[in-house]
């Protein structure tokens, strides 16, 4: 490249993304808006030189690469174990619900299953920097609920990494034939594990070595070239480099030096970082974002409310008072990187069109500038909305929050380590659901790929294969939906256990709990079986409607068979019967009544 083409392109972009950077944040708006509107203006109002595009390509790239890099060293896992819980529980509960409400509003849009896919996937992060800049300005948190906002942030930015992982080969499938897709999800899932098993014994053991024997100058080098190494990994597997760069900065996070050295890289991450941003403004036409404000107003919206309602509905679950769940969903109503990176990610591959990642760095857009509107306005909304509210739902509202409140204090009678069980087994069950919903999404889509690969491969009929699949599907169905039946249970008892001491405490003569004993006396294996057989029905397959009937011939042979061979037990064997433990003293000092709970060592 010419001497002086680079350094005019340097000089135009790096001058023009500061002008603009400085205009926004007068308005309180933080600098990447900057980056993407200079790369607008590049795009459409300016003449870049030959090969200022190349320029920026390769700039963009690296600043790809220090972005997820430094991403990844913000995320501490002892601190998410240790104050992470509730950023979890809330980050488990809202992505599936943002991911499958993206993907159903993208069939009513017309799109196809893979950008219905992708749009879901886009939506479901917020921005870490973006939140942060503006609550912190307008103080409308408390220095507690904005570190937990933070931490349900990059909770987000694991499950999108999770996310960009998984549809990495639907994104690359329309390229690849069925063997060559099959081996890539293999590549990926074995470098994932082996990455983040090997690297956190080594990396971390590596860093400290160099960090105690040469400068901190040669460390930051060091690590630099570890993230580039790994980000050039994952692009062989098959992922894309910001899967890399991401994981090896979660790994190096773990070494002692690990906040030093992102302090030492700020200044080069925000340099690149900005020629990452200002390329994504560069895709864009202003006329093709004229054609297309009616797709960009309705994903914002889309966004907005899929946002804001499931992390209320996580922060309700987790029994936190409303109105401070609505305020910090709203203050999570901004799109995160992961949009722009998944975005390009599909447009490179040719997934989505022009005017799909053009309406997607829209609707980005327009959620950065309106969050400093809505958290400047969440508390008058809030007020308007329950003033507003037909009475006839606003009883429902309070029945629902009474229910909550009853099974909490229900549960608060119980021992704290049941309480940490109950949680424990909460997220298993949330985890088995997501399992099973996995399981079939993974059979639905590659069930005539590796159909047709097997008649290809090894003979036989379509018939025998398509059968074959569906029993595996059953088996691979069964464990996850029999520790979820386990977990149910388990959880069932602890609430009867606790209402029953709730109502000796308070005199009433009407045992709670009976509601429940039919669904804890009936056979884990049936209900099993049952459940399993009702999805198979439910999710479509290739195989004949009669087919049915024999599957639910055998399994009712089957289940005759354990019936009579093993009686209905009321406890079954992977958790023994509570046992009261009355006047037991809690953290406090405080004695009460208290249950406490005998499980396997499985936590099951």
């Amino acid at each position: 490249m010419d001497e002086a083409v680079f350094l005019t392109s340097m000089a135009m972009f790096t001058i023009l993304a500061g002008l603009c950077s400085i205009v926004f944040n007068k308005l309180k708006l933080p600098p990447l808006i900057g980056y993407l509107v200079s790369g607008i203006i590049l795009a459409n109002l300016w003449d870049i030189p030959e090969g200022g595009h190349t320029t920026v390509e390769i700039l963009s790239d690296m600043g790809l690469v220090m972005l997820m890099f430094c991403i990844g060293l913000e995320i501490n896992l002892k601190k998410i174990r240790k104050q992470g819980l509730f950023a979890m529980e809330v980050a488990i509960i809202q992505l599936p619900l943002m991911v499958l409400g993206g993907f159903i509003a993208g069939t009513f849009l017309g799109f196809n299953t893979v950008q219905c896919i992708t749009l879901g996937a886009i939506i479901s992060g917020s921005s870490t920097a973006v939140v942060m800049a503006v609550l912190k300005s307008q103080g409308k948190l408390d220095k507690e609920h904005i570190e937990m906002l933070v931490l349900i942030t990059i909770m987000e930015d694991i499950g999108q990494v999770i996310i960009l992982s998984m549809i990495t080969p639907l994104l690359a499938g329309s390229s690849l034939d069925t063997s060559e897709l099959i081996v890539m999800i293999v590549s990926i899932v074995v470098f994932m594990l082996v990455s983040i098993v090997v690297g956190l014994r080594l990396v971390p053991r590596v860093i400290n070595w160099v960090s105690d024997n040469v400068s901190s100058e040669v460390l930051v080098v060091f690590s630099i070239g570890l993230a580039f190494g790994m980000a050039l990994l994952s692009t062989y597997i098959g992922l894309s480099m910001a899967i890399g760069a991401f994981l090896m900065g979660m790994i190096v996070a773990a070494s002692r030096k690990s906040k030093e050295i992102n302090h030492d890289i700020e200044p080069m991450k925000n340099l690149f970082m900005a020629m990452f941003f200002i390329s994504i403004g560069m895709e864009i036409s202003l006329g093709t974002l004229y054609e297309n404000i009616t797709l960009i107003v309705i994903i914002y919206l889309l966004f907005a409310a899929l946002k804001t309602s499931t992390v209320f509905l996580a922060y309700w679950i987790g029994n936190e008072r409303a109105h401070t769940g609505f305020v910090s969903a709203i203050g999570l109503c901004a799109m995160g990187e992961f949009a722009f990176i998944i975005a390009k990610e599909a447009l490179d591959m040719g997934v989505v069109s022009d005017s799909f990642y053009t309406s997607v760095i829209g609707a980005a857009l327009i959620s950065m500038i309106m969050l400093p509107l809505l958290t400047r306005a969440s508390d008058g909304i809030w007020n308007t909305a329950s003033e507003k509210c037909p009475q006839g739902l606003m009883d429902v509202f309070m029945r629902a929050n009474d229910s909550r409140d009853n099974l909490y204090r229900r549960l608060m009678a119980t021992s704290r380590k049941s309480r940490k069980s109950l949680r424990r087994n909460l997220t298993y069950a949330y985890m088995d659901i997501m399992l099973i919903v996995v399981v079939e999404i993974v059979f639905y889509f590659g069930l005539p790929y590796a159909s047709d690969w097997l008649l290809g491969s090894f003979g036989g009929t379509a018939f025998m294969w398509d059968l074959i699949l569906l029993i595996v599907n059953f088996l691979a169905l069964s464990l996850p939906t029999y520790y979820l039946v386990n977990n149910a249970k388990y959880l069932d008892e602890l609430v009867i256990a606790g209402a029953k001491l709730v109502t000796r405490r308070e005199g009433l003569v009407d045992e709670p709990g009976r509601a429940y004993q039919k669904f804890l006396d009936f056979n884990t294996y049936m209900m099993v079986l049952t459940i399993d057989l009702a999805i198979l029905i439910i999710v479509p397959n290739p195989l004949d409607s009669w087919f049915y009937i024999l599957i639910f011939a055998a399994i009712a042979l089957i289940l005759v068979l354990v019936i009579y061979r093993k009686p209905w037990d009321k406890h079954e064997d992977d958790y023994d019967e509570l046992v009261p433990a009355e006047d037991a003293t809690d953290d406090e000092g405080a004695v009460q009544n208290t249950v406490s709970i005998k499980i396997d060592d499985t936590g099951k």
